[in-house]
C-alpha cells in the first residue's frame, strides 16, 4: 500500500498531533500531547519516504538535500495548513519529522505563559531569549511576543527564519520575514544587512555561533530590541552557553556585554497536564535587574538562581514554577518529578520545607 502523505497530515491536524515521523520499518508515528504513537498503517518501505520527501521538498533544496543528506523546508496543504519539515538519512534510507505549524497566532492567554512575558515587549532594546530543548514551544512564545508588538507599537520588525513558520500580517507595524535558504543565503548575511533596512525590532530564528551572537550583540548595541532562541534548560546555561562559543581570552569582554545587553531569559518546556487533554509550559524567567546585570560581571552564576528564587520583579525559578503547577492541580506530581531540574529540592519546596541557611539576603544586600 502507498504512503499517502497529504492523508497523513491531513490526519495530524484532525487531532491535533503536533508531529510525525515516516521512518522506514516502522508504521506512521504521531506525537500527541506530547506521547508517540503509532498509527495503523502498513510499515513504510523505502519509496515511500522518498516519494513523499519528493512531494513536498522545495525544487531548489533537492540538489542540497542530495549532497548533504538532510535538509529543513516547510509545506502547505493551503495557505493556513502548514507544516515545519526536516528531511535527513538514516541507515542509508529517507526519514522525515513534521511538526505541525499552527497559523493562527496564539496570545498569551492561549499559551497560559506569565503576564511578565507581555512586559518583555515593552523593551525598546536589548536582548530577550526564549529557550529550552526541541519541541518545548520557543517558536510558538516568541510568535505571540511579535504578535503583540505587532499590535501595540509603531515599528519596523524584520523576522531572520529557517524556515518561517507563523505568517505575520502587518498591524500597526511593518513586518518582513526573510527566510533562509529562499530569500537569503544563510543567518549571518541576513542578520549583517539587517541593520541597513531600518529595524526596530529583530527577531533572529536561533543564535547558532559565534559570528552570529557578534551581530546579533551589535545590533543590541546600535540600539534595537533582538529576539532569538537557545537550546539550553535554564538561565545560568543560556549565559554559559552564549560565553562557550569564545575563546577564553575573549570571554571578559563578552560577560561584560551581556550584562549590558541581556535584558530577559525564558526558558520553558512542556508538560503534560493533569487530565492528559494537552500540554502546558512550565517556564524559568530571568530579568536582567542591576543586581543580576552586577552577578553576571562578577561571574557569580549560581547566585542567579537564588535570585530566581525571590521572585522579585516577576522572575521565577523553573522548580519553583513546578510547584506552583502541581498545587494548583495543573500538573500531576509525577509529571513534575521527572523534568525538575533538582528532585529533592522540589519535594522540599512542594511540602513547605527549607533546606540550610538562607542565602537569599546575601543577594539582596550584594
Amino acid at each position: 500500500m502507498a504512503l499517502h502523505v497529504r492523508k497523513l497530515l491531513e490526519g495530524m491536524l484532525k487531532v491535533g498531533a503536533s508531529d510525525l515521523h515516516l521512518k522506514v520499518g516502522q508504521k506512521p508515528t504521531i506525537r500527541l500531547h506530547g506521547v508517540l504513537r503509532a498509527i495503523e498503517h502498513p510499515v513504510i518501505e523505502p519509496q515511500d519516504t522518498e516519494q513523499a520527501n519528493r512531494e513536498m521538498i522545495p525544487e531548489r533544496l533537492k540538489e542540497g538535500f542530495a549532497r548533504v543528506g538532510t535538509v529543513d523546508y516547510s509545506y502547505g496543504l493551503s495557505p493556513t495548513e502548514r507544516f515545519r519539515i526536516n528531511a535527513y538519512h538514516q541507515r542509508g534510507f529517507v526519514s522525515l519529522a513534521i511538526r505541525t505549524v499552527n497559523t493562527t497566532i496564539p496570545t498569551f492567554e492561549d499559551l497560559h505563559l506569565p503576564p511578565i512575558l507581555q512586559r518583555m515587549t515593552e523593551f525598546r532594546r536589548g536582548m530577550v531569549l526564549v529557550t529550552g530543548i526541541t519541541g518545548s514551544g520557543k517558536s510558538t512564545t516568541l510568535s505571540a511576543m511579535i504578535s503583540l508588538i505587532n499590535r501595540t507599537r509603531r515599528e519596523h520588525i524584520i523576522t531572520i527564519e529557517d524556515p518561517i513558520e507563523y505568517l505575520y500580517q502587518d498591524d500597526k507595524c511593518i513586518i518582513d520575514q526573510i527566510e533562509v535558504g529562499s530569500d537569503v543565503t544563510d543567518f549571518k548575511i541576513a542578520l549583517r544587512h539587517a541593520l541597513r533596512q531600518d529595524p526596530d525590532v529583530i527577531l533572529l530564528g536561533e543564535l547558532r555561533d559565534r559570528e552570529t551572537i557578534e551581530t546579533a550583540m551589535h545590533c543590541v548595541e546600535t540600539g534595537h530590541l533582538v529576539l532569538s532562541t537557545l537550546h539550553t534548560p535554564d538561565a545560568k546555561q543560556t549565559i554559559l552557553r552564549i560565553l562557550h562559543f569564545f575563546p577564553v581570552e575573549d570571554q571578559k569582554l563578552v560577560n561584560e556585554q551581556l550584562a549590558m545587553n541581556l535584558r530577559g531569559v525564558v526558558c520553558q518546556r512542556l508538560l503534560r497536564t493533569a487530565d492528559g487533554q494537552g500540554r502546558i509550559p512550565c517556564c524559568e524567567i530571568l530579568i536582567v535587574t542591576p543586581i543580576v546585570q552586577k552577578l553576571i560581571r562578577e561571574e557569580r552564576y549560581d547566585d542567579i538562581e537564588l535570585v530566581l528564587q525571590n521572585r522579585e520583579d516577576g522572575m521565577q525559578s523553573f522548580d519553583g514554577n513546578l510547584v506552583d503547577m502541581v498545587r494548583s492541580g495543573t500538573v500531576t506530581e509525577e509529571e513534575a518529578l521527572g523534568t525538575a531540574h533538582d528532585d529533592a529540592a522540589f519535594r522540599r519546596a512542594l511540602t513547605g520545607r527549607a533546606a540550610g541557611g538562607d542565602r537569599r539576603t546575601l543577594i539582596r544586600s550584594s
